[in-house]
């Protein structure tokens, strides 16, 4: 039979004296030359149509050096939605949940980011969502994936 050799006993760890006396280094702590900070632009509706998405207020943000929608990004994702058939990594036609990915920020701060992101327009035509499985399963409920 296995033995634990950790449960119920104290172990040490590596990081725990500059966990516990804040000089610890986490990833938002490291600044590198150049370096740019991003922002995404997310759904706030359930589920609707993407009819424009007007970047040129955005553009024009001081500091911003890139903005992407799905007409710059590929439409396979991987990752968190790896599996998914069909994910996109920026939405092109449909949001499909609150928080589905809509546009990305590069920028010289963060704060220029966000900015660049709240300039961003998109008119969306909200379309009937479903907020539980069984809900979905039910004749004539909304699809969410078109291809369903």
């Amino acid at each position: 039979m296995m033995e634990f050799n950790a449960i119920g006993k104290r172990t040490s760890r590596i990081d725990a004296v500059e966990q516990v006396t804040g000089r610890a280094q986490f990833l938002p702590d490291l600044k590198f030359p150049n370096m740019l900070y991003g922002a995404i632009l997310r759904s706030t509706i359930a589920h609707g149509r993407i009819l424009n998405i007007d970047t040129r207020k955005a553009e024009r943000v001081p500091g911003v050096k890139a903005i992407i929608t799905s007409l710059d990004s590929p439409t396979a994702c991987v990752g968190f939605y790896m599996g998914v058939a069909n994910k996109e990594c920026l939405v092109s036609d449909k949001v499909r949940f609150i928080g589905d990915d809509i546009a990305a920020v590069a920028a010289e701060s963060q704060e220029s980011a966000q900015e660049a992101c709240s300039s961003i327009k998109v008119d969306l035509e909200p379309l009937p969502a479903v907020f539980d499985s069984e809900e979905a399963l039910k004749p004539g409920a909304p699809l969410i994936h078109d291809d369903s």
